[in-house]
């Protein structure tokens, strides 16, 4: 077995900016399972990317510039499923090669991306049949006439946020074309500004340190998405250890 490859980088204070404190001697938070969808745009000169800047009044990272995403539901463990993921990509995610639970991560990708963006992952279809709640974002598809297409996500790398947090996640990032979407960007409560920002000006924003490290992985590819997608078995789990920025990769 290979053994796995660390690489540690210094801790910058800007990298703390949007990492909130728990309170000594407090019990070290459990990460909850979330996912993110980051989507890319080639144009005839660069690669942009798709980031929205959170509320100021929002509890976790008021300010920041993110990548649209959540918290999985359980309702995404319940939709049904008639695309599939990839399955180079479920061993890759950390679920014990669960098929429900990796479906359940690349939905919530999709769905927050719809609830937060008005963007929508998927392929249309004459068969849409849903009891979900109004505001869930694969309500929000049916409405449209699509139902979400896991074949279109690649997969470019997962993060867990430290223990010195209060609130934390186990995070996995979930990549697509932009040509694969539908429907058109609009600001919501939790993103009240989007846009589509080239690779190279997305890190100069107010980001938290694990949306940086993501961009700087897509610039290593220059944003080439089948790059990224032959270099599956090299895609990085970003963390804190010992006060410094932790990669692991194998």
């Amino acid at each position: 077995m290979k053994q796995k490859q660390y690489i540690a980088r210094n801790m910058q204070k800007k990298s703390l900016r949007f990492s909130p404190k728990k309170q000594q001697n407090t019990i070290i938070a459990k990460p909850r399972d979330a996912s993110s969808l980051v989507i890319l745009k080639k144009t005839n000169s660069d690669v942009k990317v798709l980031l929205g800047k959170r509320s100021d009044k929002t509890r976790f990272m008021p300010g920041a510039w993110v990548f649209p995403g959540g918290v999985v539901d359980k309702n995404d463990y319940k939709i049904k499923i008639t695309t599939s993921i990839n399955p180079k990509i479920i061993s890759r995610l950390i679920v014990s090669n669960s098929i429900n639970d990796a479906n359940a991560l690349a939905l919530a990708s999709i769905r927050e991306t719809a609830e937060e963006t008005g963007l929508f992952l998927g392929k249309p279809t004459k068969n849409i049949n849903t009891s979900l709640n109004k505001e869930n974002g694969i309500y929000i598809m049916s409405k449209f006439g699509l139902i979400p297409d896991l074949s279109k996500l690649y997969y470019l790398g997962r993060a867990i946020t430290p223990t010195f947090s209060p609130i934390r996640f186990h995070a996995r990032f979930f990549l697509a074309d932009e040509k694969h979407l539908y429907g058109k960007i609009k600001t919501t409560k939790e993103l009240v500004k989007i846009d589509w920002i080239t690779l190279k000006k997305a890190t100069k924003l107010p980001m938290a340190d694990v949306t940086e490290f993501m961009i700087n992985e897509l610039l290593s590819f220059n944003g080439n998405i089948s790059m990224i997608k032959k270099m599956l078995n090299n895609r990085p789990m970003f963390t804190w250890k010992n006060g410094k920025q932790w990669i692991t990769r194998k």
